[in-house]
């Protein structure tokens, strides 16, 4: 006995075999499925149902309300392996025409990241809600209807699906560009660096416990330069983070070399990120120095 058919548009060769191993893997002893299928134009149409037989235990073990289940995680599942790239792209290029053709694949790759790392998407919380709105979708709607149009299902009614997914290509979106302008501050402040007169050979930045940072020159002794002073004056103390300072600071001073101590204490990593990208070239990351020993025993001491 058939009880719903399937049209899948372009006579989808891969969407059309995954429907067919679907249907397979849910069949068995207590639910035996039988299907057919015939192409109309560029169409095939699947028929499928129970095989006879089984019709006389519907009022018993409802296999026909079994079926649609089934089915309906059968069609889930090919819409998720099948559309969501293809939703993915249309989103992308419908909505985002002023980025490039190499920027919109960035946005679909970040994306396809985004869905993966959400607690293990399949498996996971999201993933598991996400399949289970998609599945009470396709119930609902073979409750009064025996023929479903795959195309058409996803594209009239799972809205609430694809408002999900171009949430998620926003903000990749959002990400690229905040990623894109911090890179051209970066090259900006690299630019200052080097035109900027080194004022310092080296400069020891070491994090402290109650925040903030001291800075010692290759001779163990703090720096106090002038520029400390001009910057104070210029910003003033309430405008300025103590983070802020130390970058406007090490551009200032400009030196040849700045050895970052006590890595792991810096609490804000950001601004290590910032520190380390303007100075790319410059940095050093201590592991364990004299240095390092003598501000041990100074903080035990104190």
């Amino acid at each position: 006995m058939y009880l719903t058919t399937i049209a899948v548009r372009n006579n989808d060769e891969k969407i059309k075999n995954h429907i067919f191993s679907g249907l397979e893997s849910i069949s068995n002893e207590d639910m035996r499925i039988t299907h057919e299928e015939y192409t109309a134009g560029d169409t095939v149409f699947i028929r499928c149902g129970l095989k006879e037989g089984f019709m006389s235990k519907l009022i018993e073990n409802r296999s026909s309300e079994d079926f649609k289940y089934s089915l309906a995680q059968v069609l889930c599942d090919v819409i998720i392996d099948n559309y969501e790239t293809k939703i993915l792209r249309k989103i992308i290029k419908e909505y985002y025409l002023y980025l490039t053709e190499y920027e919109r694949e960035l946005i679909y790759e970040s994306t396809i990241k985004l869905l993966a790392a959400e607690d293990g998407y399949r498996d996971g919380f999201y993933g598991q809600t996400r399949r289970t709105r998609i599945i009470r979708k396709i119930l609902n709607y073979l409750k009064s209807e025996n023929f479903i149009i795959i195309d058409g299902f996803v594209n009239f009614r799972l809205n609430d699906y694809i408002k999900e997914l171009a949430d998620l290509v926003e903000r990749s979106v959002e990400e690229y560009i905040a990623e894109r302008e911090y890179n051209e501050f970066i090259k900006l402040l690299r630019y200052f660096v080097e035109i900027q007169e080194c004022k310092v050979d080296i400069v020891n930045v070491v994090p402290i416990d109650k925040g903030g940072y001291i800075l010692i020159d290759s001779k163990n002794s703090p720096i106090n330069c002038e520029c400390f002073e001009e910057l104070r004056a210029e910003i003033g103390d309430n405008d300025i983070s103590l983070d802020d300072l130390l970058i406007s600071t090490l551009i200032t001073i400009a030196p040849n070399k700045v050895i970052i101590h006590d890595c792991q204490n810096f609490k804000n990593k950001e601004l290590f990120r910032t520190i380390t990208n303007i100075f790319y070239d410059r940095i050093e990351l201590c592991r364990g120095c004299d240095l390092c020993g003598i501000l041990k025993v100074n903080k035990e001491l104190n």
